[in-house]
């Protein structure tokens, strides 16, 4: 296979070839022109060689001089990083990884936190801290915590490292107070469409990885999104598809992922899906509490934990598979205990080979039950394949919440929670209504029905 990616959707759409109605081909040529334009915040226009520049020196500065470092962020400020270095270096890729380790901490648990704690030697361990809006209660307290063991420890204020909004705000403030390494995130550019930005590139470029192969890739795919007319276009197809399918019952997008390289990504994508559609009212105001919700699925794990629901249960879901063409290493199986036929059979077989015949004879079933599915095909495990699938996911859940007319780009549901918790930890611009949310929050225990074990 010598092509970046390939995508068959022809068991997607079935056997009428997707004659989708004017009302779709009219909201893809519109987006197609905002691609082809870059007037959208996810084209390829908002990193110019003076910050790719910037990046991969300060990456060189840091690679240097530290044995660890340790990002802190969450959701999208941290999903993408953690797909790049699983995708790139392997699920065990810090036993294997040269200097310096990287570490991602997108929970406040404690007992990740000890457990660090222990690991980590703070005299050769930078910090880099990744908020949008630099205020995310999660990351700040991570942030706090550790800026704090990085001082004790005699750190270097300046080869700190803070990516944030651009603007007047705390975090900013902090930066300029440190005289620490300082970048932006993209205009209009929301979290989780932020991979391919600082957000992802300083990460992959202190890992060693040359972040203009996800470039590539990302361009590779937009090319072939805005110059193939709509009959021969994947996203018009794939994005027309699953909003019929939606409208005919099946809310549920499952991802099935058959390379354990793809785990993270999988992630990545389910935050991307759900905080993208999952909205209660339209653009015009309308009431409509959509569910577009994403499920990601590990191959061949998952069909020994979820198959049998999706093929004899509920009419619900879509099904989207990814594999990997062309992978490294490839070992094979000697054969042992010849006599016995459950074991005799791997002789000679590849476990690549195995893992392909899996994925096919999952999707066939799946589609002679009567469930729509599509499948990628990537070319290898490399950046420019990783930077197209991101591009790729991006370009394809804008085009759905287009055509459901619902805003793909803010998330009021996670904001609301924010907000309460800031004020029930006592942030002193959310305190006027403290009072009020304790009540709420009394008068829910007092409701509770409690069993104890003793």
């Amino acid at each position: 296979m010598d092509e970046l990616m390939v995508i068959d959707t022809g068991h997607l759409i079935g056997k009428t070839g997707g004659g989708f109605s004017s009302e779709i081909k009219d909201a893809f040529s519109r987006f197609q022109d905002e691609l082809r334009e870059k007037r959208n915040p996810i084209t390829l226009s908002f990193l110019d060689e003076e910050t790719i520049a910037e990046l991969k020196s300060t990456a060189m500065k840091l690679r240097e001089k530290y044995e660890n470092i340790l990002i802190l962020g969450i959701g999208g400020s941290a999903l993408g990083t953690k797909a790049m270095l699983q995708f790139l270096y392997g699920c065990y890729y810090l036993m294997e990884q040269q200097k310096p380790r990287l570490f991602v901490l997108d929970n406040i648990d404690p007992a990740t936190v000890s457990q660090l704690e222990r690991i980590l030697d703070f005299r050769k361990t930078a910090l880099v801290y990744t908020s949008k809006s630099g205020s995310t209660a999660e990351t700040a307290a991570n942030f706090i915590y550790f800026y704090n063991k990085y001082k004790e420890a005699g750190g270097d204020e300046r080869d700190i490292v803070i990516i944030c909004d651009p603007g007047d705000n705390g975090i900013n403030r902090i930066a300029k107070k440190l005289g620490c390494y300082l970048f932006s995130f993209p205009k209009n550019l929301q979290g989780r469409y932020s991979v391919m930005s600082p957000v992802g590139f300083l990460p992959a470029e202190l890992a060693g990885i040359d972040c203009r192969g996800f470039l590539e890739g990302a361009g590779a795919v937009h090319k072939l999104l805005t110059t193939k007319p709509s009959e021969e276009n994947p996203l018009l197809v794939l994005g027309g598809a699953i909003y019929e399918h939606f409208q005919a019952g099946r809310t549920i997008h499952v991802l099935f992922n058959y390379s354990d390289l793809l785990q993270q990504f999988g992630l990545w994508f389910m935050q991307l899906w759900a905080e993208s559609l999952g909205k209660r009212v339209t653009l015009t105001g309308e009431e409509v509490k959509l569910g577009a919700t994403p499920l990601s699925c590990l191959g061949t794990t998952d069909q020994h934990s979820l198959l049998q629901l999706f093929k004899e249960g509920a009419a619900d879901k879509i099904f989207g598979f990814i594999r990997i063409h062309h992978v490294p290493e490839d070992p094979k199986i000697k054969g042992a205990f010849p006599s016995e036929v459950e074991y005799a059979y791997f002789d000679g077989h590849t476990l690549q080979e195995q893992l392909y015949i899996e994925q096919m004879v999952t999707e066939v079933s799946l589609v002679n039950a009567g469930h729509p599915c599509y499948r990628i095909t990537i070319r290898e495990a490399s950046a420019a394949a990783l930077g197209g699938l991101f591009y790729l996911y991006e370009a394809l859940t804008i085009f759905v919440a287009n055509l459901f007319n619902v805003n793909p780009y803010d998330q009021p549901g996670v904001e609301e929670g924010k907000r309460i918790a800031y004020s029930l930890l006592g942030r002193e611009d959310h305190l006027s209504r403290q009072k009020e949310y304790r009540e709420m929050l009394d008068a829910y225990l007092r409701e509770s029905r409690v069993f104890i074990v003793k």
